[in-house]
Order: structure tokens, then C-alpha cells, then sequence
């Protein structure tokens, strides 16, 4: 396992603690499910570059990426990440090294690896606009996370955008606005 800023591994806590207050934050998960392990070729690469992205975090702190914890499972990986804001966030998906991968995997993509990420904003509104405060993609993986939970609905223009996923109400709340009865 893999906790950002920590070179040890960490030492128990006597007695109880508790986080530290903070006004707001954003929480990342984000993961990659492996479909084909006979072809090692294409997700042996999607690994290698999650983790090339973690050590550009790692070694910058300036980035907003607070905490990070890799956890592995039989299928893949989950990574829980802890940032700043949803801004900084949203920065570094836009920055060159995450932007280079996300084109490469959607260019190159069989079905053989898929990912997937679910983002919560916690604590007060960090946007002007802020809708849901959380948004969720998933591509070529099982249903899970947010999707099992709330259900899942195709990609569209409108939701092609994690900013616009987290922007928009939900539909009870938009039914209710128009004053509607929620179903």
C-alpha cells in the first residue's frame, strides 16, 4: 500500500483520535478493473500509468492532493484520494500528464481494463453553482460504487464533463423546482 507524505509505515494511534477540522474537501475514488487478464499488454499499461500519476502527486504538494491510499483487490485497484478542493482537482485532470493518459486509454480502449471514479465534495459548497456535490464515471467496469447504489444512465453531451455531472441537480430536485411531484 501506498499513503502519500508517509515514508514509514505508520505507527498506531494510543487511544482515540480524530480528524482535524477543515471547512471543506474533496474525496476521489478512483479505480481500475482488470476484464482480460490474458492480455496483460493493455493493462499493464493502464496500471503503470496510475501510478506514474501518483508519484507526479506524491512530489508536489502544491498539486491539492492531501492523502492518497492505494488498495488492490483481485480485479484491480481502488485509490482513495483526499484534495484540497474540487478545483485542484479538476486542475490537474485538465494538466498534461493526466489529460496525455485519458486520451491514450479512451484511443486505445478494447474493453480489457476498465476505470472508473467517484468525486465527493465535503463540507461547505465549493462552487457558486454547486449542484449534487458528487459525480461519478464509469467505463468498462461491473456496476458498483454510486452506480449501484443511485443506478447508472448513458453518457451523454450534458454529462460528458465530471464539472457538469457535479453541477447538476438531480432529478427530484428539478422536478420540485418546477413544481412537480417527485416520483
Amino acid at each position: 500500500m501506498n499513503d502519500t507524505h508517509d515514508t514509514a509505515a505508520p505507527q498506531p494511534t494510543n487511544g482515540r483520535t480524530t480528524n482535524r477540522p477543515r471547512e471543506s474537501f474533496t474525496v476521489f475514488l478512483l479505480g481500475l478493473h482488470v476484464n482480460a487478464w490474458y492480455k496483460p499488454h493493455r493493462w499493464l499499461r493502464t496500471v503503470r500509468d496510475f501510478r506514474r500519476m501518483q508519484v507526479e502527486l506524491e512530489a508536489d504538494p502544491a498539486l491539492g492532493l492531501l492523502h492518497s491510499r492505494t488498495l488492490l483487490s483481485p480485479r484491480g485497484t481502488t485509490v482513495v484520494q483526499y484534495w484540497e478542493s474540487t478545483e485542484a482537482l479538476m486542475r490537474y485532470a485538465r494538466a498534461s500528464t493526466h489529460s496525455g493518459i485519458w486520451r491514450d486509454f479512451h484511443r486505445d480502449r478494447d474493453g480489457s481494463v476498465g476505470i472508473w471514479h467517484e468525486t465527493y465534495e465535503i463540507g461547505t459548497p465549493q462552487a457558486e453553482a454547486s449542484g449534487r456535490g458528487y459525480e461519478a464515471l464509469y467505463v468498462d467496469v461491473p456496476t458498483q460504487g454510486l452506480g449501484a447504489a443511485l443506478g447508472t444512465e448513458p453518457v451523454t453531451r450534458a454529462t460528458h464533463a465530471a464539472r457538469t455531472r457535479l453541477a447538476r441537480p438531480s432529478r427530484e430536485h428539478s422536478r420540485r423546482a418546477r413544481g412537480g411531484a417527485a416520483a
